[in-house]
């Protein structure tokens, strides 16, 4: 597995396994067979194509869109707005989503500061666009 600390000079195409500790401030798109462990940040856009996985446990301010065959899962904080939905996101029950914890019980409330996502937490698919996201049932 590849792993990428510092700031990205540019932006990255992941379609292998890779680990980023560091920050991406041109984007990511990942591609299919991709597969990213996202421990740090990423602004401007992250895009994930069909095939491709993100497993969130940074921060991501970036513009998301998540197409059809994409995944994406939030253990950390994401607070861009998210422009495509048509794959899968899910978080984890103490994930910050824009500003929001995700409970144990599966709704959000006010942002809790030492609210940790625990190993194995619960977690939730979320359904919507833009930053008026939700729990599906």
């Amino acid at each position: 597995m590849k792993k990428l600390t510092g700031v990205m000079a540019q932006a990255l195409t992941i379609d292998e396994p890779v680990v980023l500790t560091g920050t991406a401030p041109h984007g990511i798109l990942v591609c299919d067979g991709g597969s990213l462990d996202l421990r740090g940040g990423v602004d401007d856009r992250l895009t994930i194509e069909p095939g491709g996985y993100v497993l969130l446990s940074g921060s991501c301010q970036a513009t998301v869109s998540i197409h059809e065959g994409g995944l994406l899962e939030v253990a950390g904080t994401l607070s861009g707005a998210v422009s495509r939905n048509d794959g899968e996101l899910w978080a984890m029950s103490g994930s910050c989503i824009h500003g929001r914890t995700l409970s144990a019980a599966g709704f959000f409330i006010d942002l809790e500061a030492d609210a940790t996502p625990q190993e194995d937490a619960p977690r939730f698919r979320l359904t919507g666009t833009g930053h008026d996201l939700g729990i599906a049932d």
